[in-house]
């Protein structure tokens, strides 16, 4: 008879207290993941100049209208895998362009990308521009150990490293962090920072690889928080107002509703308008956080997500991608609250405002499963003051939402 397990909301994610043996304490405790054959995928959205920050757009002060239970349970009727706990550490992320929150194509692509072979150009067709990099070790020549792919993303951003690690492209914002990081008690729950690099001439920040303990595994990337731009991106472009035609299309190709009369009459919108409606299309504006891409481990990545809004959404999404194993649920309910209980104690959360931030879910079929806290190119610290991450943004208090989810989560 399978083992009942008492179902938990993402309120008891964020309020239980510390397990015996964390899965932080269980990674110290590891060995350090010997070579193998491992695929080594990385789902983040793309940006352009991390220095400044991509623009993504804005939920507003609106509070999120679903009060519900989230559903994510672990039920004991669900098929079991073997658990494999212990905990290594990776990097992700990549940089975003303002303007690029859109392609063109959006409308038409079906957000499912098969990884494909070394050798030809890839053209960049989903919405959500999935960066992709794919480390496939070649057994019959030792002199080809490691060699890297690229898909749907701008190249330059992410290089091969010595083994275990990889080269992300330098964000001066992004360095900043991982120093400041390495005193709090988020250590444990980011990449491992090796410093900086110079690689061809560019500088890049060498990260440990996430993916390394794992064979075949699947990926999720969820954006955090309830805005994805910088309160300075969204003052940039009042200061430059000016009819788009573009980001006109851009709107009406996802939805021919979304512009005014007025904005229909012009063929044009502004940048702030627009900024603001694309953040509504997703669960950033009524959960607070949203899916980015996921990828399975047969290869195949989805990203089309852009307008997967509700929590019972989001669940469907969930049990798919681990299977309605009770064992990786219960490994990813330990590692939140894990990483939660760090954030109500970190000095560096309380003092930093956490833009375009994602946790990274990976696990295996070995039941293995891990979350991350990724890319923190557009994190910035404040002048003064701290943030309470789970109150309405209102233009000015620099509240993130980060932790939002709390609020839009009640009690079974």
């Amino acid at each position: 008879m399978p083992k009942q397990i008492r179902k938990k909301s993402i309120k008891d994610l964020f309020a239980a207290g510390p397990s015996e043996g964390s899965s932080s304490e269980r990674r110290h405790r590891e060995p350090h993941a010997q070579s193998m054959d491992i695929p080594q995928v990385t789902i983040t959205r793309e940006e352009q100049d991390s220095s400044r920050g991509g623009l993504g757009t804005h939920s507003g002060r609106h509070a999120p209208q679903n009060e519900e239970d989230w559903g994510l349970t672990v039920d004991g009727t669900l098929p079991r895998t073997r658990s494999c706990s212990s905990m290594s550490s990776t990097g992700s992320s990549a940089i975003e362009s303002e303007d690029d929150f859109l392609s063109d194509n959006e409308s038409k692509s079906r957000g499912i990308v098969t990884l494909e072979q070394l050798g030809g150009p890839v053209e960049i067709k989903p919405w959500w521009k999935l960066k992709t990099l794919v480390h496939w070790p070649f057994r019959g020549s030792p002199k080809r150990k490691v060699s890297w792919v690229q898909l749907a993303g701008h190249k330059g951003n992410f290089k091969s490293a010595q083994e275990g690690t990889i080269l992300k492209k330098l964000s001066e914002n992004e360095r900043q962090c991982f120093e400041k990081l390495q005193q709090d008690v988020l250590l444990p729950f980011v990449p491992q920072y090796h410093g900086v690099v110079e690689s061809d001439g560019q500088s890049f920040l060498h990260l440990s690889d996430l993916l390394v303990p794992f064979h075949q595994p699947c990926v999720m990337d969820c954006k955090m928080g309830i805005r994805t731009y910088l309160e300075d991106d969204l003052a940039r472009a009042r200061g430059r107002p000016r009819l788009r035609e573009d980001l006109y299309k851009k709107m009406v190709e996802v939805d021919s509703g979304g512009p005014t009369a007025q904005e229909h009459a012009q063929h044009a919108v502004t940048k702030p308008r627009y900024m603001q409606w694309r953040e509504t299309l997703s669960s950033t504006h009524t959960l607070g956080y949203r899916i980015e891409g996921v990828k399975k481990s047969d290869g195949t990545c989805r990203t089309d997500f852009k307008r997967t809004r509700s929590q019972q959404d989001i669940i469907q999404v969930f049990q798919d991608f681990v299977v309605g194993s009770v064992d990786i649920m219960q490994a990813y309910l330990c590692r939140l609250t894990e990483i939660q209980q760090a954030l109500h104690k970190s000095q560096f959360f309380k003092q930093h405002e956490v833009i375009g931030s994602s946790l990274l879910f990976l696990h295996d079929l070995s039941g293995r499963a891990e979350v991350w806290m990724i890319d923190f190119g557009k994190t910035t610290a404040l002048a003064e003051g701290e943030l309470l991450h789970n109150v309405p943004w209102q233009e000015g208090n620099r509240e993130d939402g980060y932790l939002w989810v709390c609020r839009t989560s009640s009690a079974p």
